[in-house]
């Protein structure tokens, strides 16, 4: 059975009140329920739920994919149906002073004007907003529409095991339009595709040192963002930075470290990351001094994406130590060669799409704590060029390998290649314009993974494009939404799907 709306604050209260109002409606539903990349099965299960509801019928594959058909209305009774697409997992990112539970809690819903976010934590307007319009689309919302399939994948965020996973013989349409996106008038016809690197070091620890001082560097306070769509703000890697002022710090003072760890999703820029270490009494006065004077050093690195950088050096408890000895010397070298000689940022910009970054890679996670004796650390690489992808990867693989570490390259997926022939583009942009006032909407590619790529793969006559409202900083606790943008973007779907009746 469906469970109860997410408690909303303050302004939010109305938010149901808002227009399109199936539209609002469903996205509380979902922002009540617990959404984690693989755990969708509540989210599932309110479809099943509205659906049997409405006597729509739904299919389910093997992957956990949902398909829900809706008949046409109105001038699309007898067209040809349309496949509209999103997925319903969200990134799961909170701030560190926050307590929330993403297995359990709601989203806590903020609308303040024009804009909806949530309680430190990431909204999941992406991709929630496009799941409750394609599930509005469904339910009525339009007068005039061809019959939809309204494919809901699973698990977008960690990999497109979903999209991987499709049962394409559960789909008749051949005309699809993604709602994925995060900029509101833009039409895009492409996307890169992506690989993720997940390399693993071998730790060697050293003699306990039981009269030196338990210490935390932390690195924090920065913006972070999408691994994909930020990339190329120059915002600063927690992670990045934080190898940065081990590696200075120890080339001065007898810093022991015992643990690395950092970011929470590869696919996000990390804010926060820090190293358990063991330091001479003797030498702590100095050391605190020469963190104060570092600070502000590695702050001039990106001081204008993210002025709130911090680095902090504090006492740490001797129990978070229980067990744990520090890292040879050598050991630690290696582990922070890996970090600062591996390729983050931007790696090329496209010669054809100008401002389309082409390849790039994010140092998404470091993570000590699933397995003391390994630092595990996961590259989110992206491309539009398949050879360019292969040479990012090898290039980590080959940095990691001199390191002493291993490197295993997972969860690949194609990019979408843009087809400027479409005639679904063709349409979309007669629509787009009439709605603008004659404008002609902006047609460009994405550096982010979409779905479509991999669509495309299985079902070659696949005509798609993707669109969506303006959602700012996703993958990351400041991510919002423009309430108008949404009601655009519904006012777009509505005209797009009766010019396609």
């Amino acid at each position: 059975m469906s469970t109860p709306a997410a408690p909303l604050e303050g302004e939010a209260a109305r938010l149901t009140d808002l227009s399109p109002r199936p539209v609002w409606r469903h996205f509380t539903e979902l922002a009540a329920r617990p959404r984690p990349s693989g755990q969708e099965e509540a989210v599932r299960q309110y479809v099943r739920d509205w659906a049997t509801g409405l006597g729509l019928t739904y299919a389910e594959d093997d992957a956990g994919n949902l398909i829900v058909r809706a008949p046409g209305r109105g001038r699309g009774v007898n067209a040809a149906p349309v496949l509209v697409q999103g997925h319903m997992d969200m990134v799961t990112e909170k701030d560190l002073d926050v307590a929330h539970d993403f297995d359990t809690d709601p989203i806590r819903l903020r609308l303040e004007g024009d804009v909806l976010s949530a309680t430190g934590t990431t909204l999941g307007a992406d991709n929630g907003i496009g799941v409750s319009l394609g599930l509005a689309a469904c339910e009525g919302l339009y007068a005039d529409h061809p019959p939809i399939e309204l494919l809901l994948t699973a698990d977008e965020e960690t990999g497109m095991t979903g999209a991987m996973g499709l049962n394409a013989e559960l789909l008749s349409a051949r005309r699809m339009i993604n709602l994925d996106a995060e900029e509101e008038g833009t039409l895009y016809i492409g996307c890169a595709g992506g690989c993720d690197t997940v390399a693993r070091l071998p730790l060697v620890r050293a003699a306990a040192l039981p009269e030196r001082q338990p210490v935390r560097l932390r690195v924090g306070g920065l913006a972070g963002g999408h691994s994909g769509l930020d990339i190329h703000l120059n915002r600063g890697n927690a992670i990045r930075l934080l190898a940065q002022a081990v590696w200075e710090l120890r080339r001065e003072f007898s810093l022991a470290v015992v643990r690395l760890d950092g970011g929470n999703k590869r696919n996000a820029i990390p804010r926060d990351a820090e190293c358990l270490a063991l330091v001479d009494p003797g030498q702590r006065a100095a050391l605190d001094a020469a963190v104060a004077e570092l600070a502000p050093r590695l702050k001039q690195l990106h001081a204008d994406s993210d002025p709130g950088f911090e680095l902090v050096l504090e006492a740490a408890a001797g129990d978070e130590f229980t067990g744990l000895r520090p890292w040879t010397d050598d050991c630690a070298d290696r582990a922070l060669d890996l970090l600062l000689a591996t390729h983050d940022g931007v790696g090329s910009m496209s010669a054809t799409v100008e401002g389309l970054v082409e390849t790039s890679s994010n140092l998404g996670v470091l993570d000590t704590r699933d397995d003391p004796d390994t630092l595990v650390v996961t590259f989110c690489s992206r491309s539009s060029n398949e050879r360019a992808l292969d040479l990012m990867c090898a290039r980590i693989a080959m940095v990691v390998g001199r390191c002493g570490g291993e490197a295993r390259a997972e969860s690949r997926y194609p990019g979408w290649q843009p087809n400027a022939g479409s005639a679904l583009l063709g349409t979309a942009r007669e629509v787009f314009s009439e709605l603008a006032g004659g404008a002609a909407p902006r047609v460009t590619a994405i550096h982010a993974g979409l779905e479509c790529g991999l669509l495309g793969g299985m079902m070659p006559e696949l005509d798609m494009i993707s669109f969506g409202p303006d959602i700012r900083d996703a993958h990351t606790p400041r991510e919002r939404v423009s309430v108008r943008s949404v009601q655009a973007v519904s006012r777009q779907l509505e005209a797009l799907l009766a010019a396609l009746c």
